[in-house]
């Protein structure tokens, strides 16, 4: 018996995030509490900022979603770029049940392993540490709620608002990129190209939408990118949180950016010369990964 649990609570630190080990945890508590009785500490109850933060005002409690994905808050004296679309997924373990964000960060801490980021589901109190340092956040769905969140000097997976959609404010925000900021894109998380496949041109895997968009930039025949999740058998994009980039190389006609079925997947960025007016006033400047 106690094999079998051992072997089970292994197996669940591979598991994809709709995997039914995964499901099972999060569905019966019995078999949560085993897989995470190993790792239960005694912990004093740490202040929520996510609960208890207050001016003293009328404003009542805080969200406890983040008002845009990758902002930066800080947990117990801790910086982490939060995410409620998004989520770090890797190699991992089920702590103890947490009532709240900050009570699962403090487990996280507690644990042997790095605490590389963790997932807080509030529904149901489960916690997990994710311990791969190169697991980036994506967009993922098992049926449950959760807030993911990534200590922020943890290069290159916290990304910052406008580091990966949706985007923070509207979209259609123009964007620039380089290092002086010089190349402008018209960018989208609900819209992608439909061009003929003979008019894309894959770069595969890349770390950030900056990899995919500077190239397309200083490339006369590049009209524009994609930087999207790739397609599993979970349906969910890898296990990684990694996305592949690809160039389009026709001029794109009006009618060719078109709604996606599942929005935020994608990322669109058009190239455009010159001025911003093309397209939505940005959130603000440009974010980037940690800030």
């Amino acid at each position: 018996m106690l094999l079998a649990a051992l072997t089970a609570m292994l197996a669940t630190s591979y598991a994809l995030p709709s995997s039914p080990d995964v499901i099972k945890a999060l569905s019966n508590p019995e078999y949560y509490e085993q897989l995470s009785s190993r790792f239960q500490q005694s912990l004093l109850q740490p202040n929520d900022i996510f609960e208890s933060k207050s001016s003293g005002g009328t404003c009542g409690a805080s969200t406890v979603c983040p008002a845009y994905e990758g902002k930066t808050e800080e947990i117990n004296g801790r910086e982490y770029n939060i995410y409620c679309i998004n989520a770090p997924w890797g190699n991992y373990y089920w702590l103890p049940t947490s009532k709240s964000l900050s009570e699962c960060e403090a487990h996280c801490h507690k644990h042997s392993a790095d605490c590389n980021g963790l997932t807080f589901y509030p529904t149901t109190g489960a916690c997990s540490i994710v311990y791969s340092r190169d697991s980036y956040p994506y967009i993922w769905d098992n049926g449950v709620q959760k807030i993911g969140a990534i200590p922020t000097d943890n290069r290159p997976a916290a990304f910052g608002p406008g580091g990966l959609c949706p985007l923070p404010g509207s979209d259609n925000q123009v964007w620039h990129y380089g290092e002086y900021r010089e190349y402008p894109f018209k960018i989208s998380c609900r819209n992608a190209f439909q061009v003929p496949a003979s008019a894309k041109k894959s770069l595969g895997v890349v770390g950030d939408v900056d990899e995919c968009a500077l190239p397309c930039a200083k490339d006369k025949g590049c009209y524009g990118f994609h930087w999207y999740q790739v397609a599993s058998l979970n349906g969910w994009g890898r296990g990684d949180g990694k996305r592949n980039c690809e160039h389009i190389t026709k001029p794109v006609e009006k009618h060719e950016w078109t709604a996606l079925y599942k929005p935020n997947q994608y990322m669109a960025g058009l190239k455009i010369e010159g001025k911003s007016e093309c397209g939505d006033t940005p959130w603000k400047d440009k974010g980037t990964k940690g800030a």
